[in-house]
């Protein structure tokens, strides 16, 4: 096993805590928020066991990819309608876009092609990450923006490609999603 791997599977760690301790006790007053928590976990709780093993089995490559991709649809826009919801009275949930959008792509994204797919993904959850600082700016929630920075700095300027000063991306992009997981759970708590 590399030790690139090694650092990744620590990473993926240390994301994994980070959305485990909202995802369960943000349940009672935002079980929204916490399933966000939780599919980020689940997904990071995958990585640990993939890059733990110097040839992890196909199976286990398909689910992390899967959850990965669940908690960039799905983990954001609970997130994001979670802020909303705590902060605008009245916010219906069962008619939130971001919810609406996430689970139309879940429905139709296996028939889309791979761009469109890929495309579809990133808009939705560009929308959830700049709509959740936009609301929490205008709130006053300092943490919950500070949160969208870190989601978006974490996708659009980290990455997972390649290494900065010898650290993999991924790990940087895991640790920079990490701190937006404490400053969502502050903004949520």
């Amino acid at each position: 096993m590399s030790a690139a791997q090694i650092s990744t599977a620590v990473s993926d760690f240390v994301l994994s805590v980070s959305a485990v301790l909202p995802a369960l006790t943000l349940w009672r007053p935002s079980p929204v928020g916490s399933a966000g928590f939780l599919v980020v976990g689940i997904a990071s709780g995958l990585g640990v066991l993939r890059f733990g093993q110097s040839s992890p089995p196909p199976i286990l490559v398909q689910a992390h990819q899967t959850f990965s991709w669940l908690a960039n649809v799905l983990g954001t826009a609970c997130i994001s309608a979670a802020l909303h919801n705590k902060m605008v009275a009245g916010h219906n949930l069962w008619t939130d876009y971001r919810l609406l959008g996430a689970a139309l792509l879940l429905v139709i994204q296996r028939f889309l092609p791979p761009k469109v797919s890929e495309l579809a993904t990133l808009l939705l959850s560009g929308i959830s990450v700049v709509t959740a600082g936009i609301l929490c700016g205008m709130n006053g929630n300092i943490t919950g923006v500070t949160g969208a920075v870190l989601y978006a700095a974490s996708g659009l300027v980290i990455g997972v490609e390649g290494s900065f000063l010898s650290i993999p991306c991924v790990d940087l992009f895991h640790y920079a999603l990490t701190l937006g997981n404490l400053a969502f759970y502050s903004a949520l708590s």
